[in-house]
C-alpha cells in the first residue's frame, strides 16, 4: 500500500494550481468545498517544535490548537484558498476568532457552526441554513455554484462513505490484512489527499474472501486521534489488533448506516451529519454513546477499550470520567492514556501498555 508522503503531495498539487484550504478539525461540509473545486487540507497535529504559538495562547488549551495555530503561523504556502474552523469546541472556536480578528493571515478564515445539543426538526432546519449560507459566502469569493456540481460531488462523498464502512467491517472481522499503523495511515490519509484519489486508494484495498487468523488479543480505541504510530507500531509488536474505534478523526466522521444515494444535495448533506456517530464535540447523550461503543465492541469482539485522550481536551474529558465508570461496572478492560500528541513513547505508557495487554491475554486464555 503506497500512501503518498502528505507534505510532497500538497505542496505539489499547490503548484499545479489546485485551490487548497486548511480546515481544522472536525466536522465540515466537505462536499460543498469540493463542488467549488476547493482541496481540503486538514490540521489536525501537524510536526514540529511549537515556537510561537504559545505566546498566542493559554497553557492549558489543547495540543492540538496550540500545532494548528504553530502551523497557521508560518503561513504556509500550500494554504491558498483560506481556513475553515467548525464549531467543534469553544477553543477551537476562540482560535479562529483570533486568527480572523487579532493575528489575521493573508487568505480568508471561515466559520461553520455545527448544531451541538438534541437533534429535532429546529436543528435540522438550522443545518440546512447554514449549510445555504455557507455556500452564499463561497459563491462571494468564487462564481455561483453549479448544482450539478454539488450533486457529483455528494455522489463521490456517498463511494468514499461506502467504501470505509466496507473497510471497517472488514477490519472488526479479519477480513483486513492490515496491521494497526497501515490501518490508520490509511483512515487519515483521507486528511489530506484529493477525494478522487483517496477513493482509488480504498478500491485497491483488499477485503478477504476468507478470515485471517485475529490476532492474540482485540482491542477497541476511543479519543480524538488515533494513537501515535509509535503505539499503534508497539501494539502490533505486542500481538495486539485494534478492531475498532470511536475516534473523531476515524469513525466519527463515517455515517452509522449506509446512506441512499444522494439526490437532492443539501438534504443529503443534512441527513447524513445527523446520523453520525455520537460524540462529545456535538454535545451528544452519554447513554447514546455508551450503546454505540458497546455494539462496536460486540461486533468487533474487542476485549478491552483504550481511551487515547489529548491533554486539555474539554469535550473528551467532560464524557470520559462516565463512560470508564461504566465500562468497568461491565467488567470491560480499559486503559487511560493522555497525549500532548508527542512524537515517542514513554517508559511510563510502554509498561502501562504491556500490563494493559497481558490482562487482555489473560482473557482471551481463560
Amino acid at each position: 500500500m503506497m500512501i503518498p508522503n502528505r507534505s510532497e503531495y500538497l505542496k505539489s498539487l499547490a503548484q499545479s494550481g489546485q485551490k487548497i484550504m486548511g480546515v481544522l478539525p472536525a466536522l465540515y461540509p466537505r462536499e460543498l468545498l469540493w463542488a467549488f473545486d476547493i482541496h481540503t487540507a486538514e490540521i489536525w497535529d501537524p510536526p514540529g517544535e511549537i515556537l510561537h504559538a504559545n505566546a498566542h495562547l493559554q497553557t492549558t488549551i489543547c495540543p492540538i490548537v496550540k500545532r494548528s495555530l504553530e502551523f497557521i503561523l508560518k503561513e504556509p504556502e500550500i494554504i491558498n484558498a483560506g481556513y475553515l474552523f467548525p464549531h467543534t469546541c469553544d477553543s477551537l472556536q476562540n482560535l479562529g476568532t483570533q486568527v480572523k480578528d487579532l493575528i489575521g493571515v493573508n487568505v480568508p478564515v471561515y466559520t461553520f457552526y455545527n448544531p451541538k445539543g438534541s437533534f429535532n426538526n429546529t436543528t435540522t432546519k438550522y443545518y440546512r441554513e447554514i449549510l445555504q449560507n455557507f455556500q452564499t459566502t463561497l459563491e462571494t469569493v468564487y462564481e455561483p455554484l453549479n448544482p450539478e456540481k454539488l450533486l457529483s460531488a455528494c455522489v463521490l462523498g456517498h463511494k468514499i462513505d461506502s467504501r470505509l464502512m466496507a473497510i471497517q467491517q472488514a477490519r472488526m472481522t479479519n477480513h483486513l490484512s492490515l496491521d494497526n499503523s497501515a490501518y490508520f495511515e490509511l483512515m487519515r490519509a483521507q486528511e489530506y489527499l484529493l477525494p478522487l484519489d483517496y477513493l482509488n486508494l480504498l478500491g485497491k484495498i483488499d477485503i478477504l474472501e476468507q478470515a485471517i487468523e485475529p490476532a492474540r488479543a482485540r482491542l477497541m480505541v476511543s479519543g480524538i486521534l488515533p494513537p501515535s504510530p509509535e503505539v499503534l507500531k508497539f501494539l502490533d509488536e505486542l500481538g495486539v489488533s485494534v478492531v475498532a474505534d470511536d475516534l473523531l478523526a476515524v469513525s466519527r466522521r463515517i455515517p452509522k448506516f449506509p446512506m441512499d444515494a444522494p439526490l437532492l444535495p443539501l438534504d443529503y448533506l443534512t441527513d447524513r451529519f445527523f446520523i453520525l456517530p455520537p460524540c462529545s464535540t456535538r454535545a451528544g447523550d452519554l447513554e447514546e454513546r455508551l450503546h454505540h461503543i458497546d455494539k462496536l465492541m460486540q461486533a468487533s469482539q474487542a476485549q478491552g477499550i483504550l481511551f487515547d485522550i489529548v491533554k486539555f481536551c474539554e469535550p473528551e474529558l467532560f464524557d470520559h470520567r462516565l463512560l470508564v465508570k461504566t465500562l468497568r461496572e461491565r467488567n470491560i478492560p480499559v486503559l487511560t492514556l493522555e497525549t500532548e500528541l508527542q512524537a515517542y513513547l514513554s517508559g511510563q505508557d510502554k509498561t502501562r501498555i504491556e500490563a494493559f495487554t497481558e490482562l487482555l491475554f489473560d482473557m482471551v486464555s481463560a
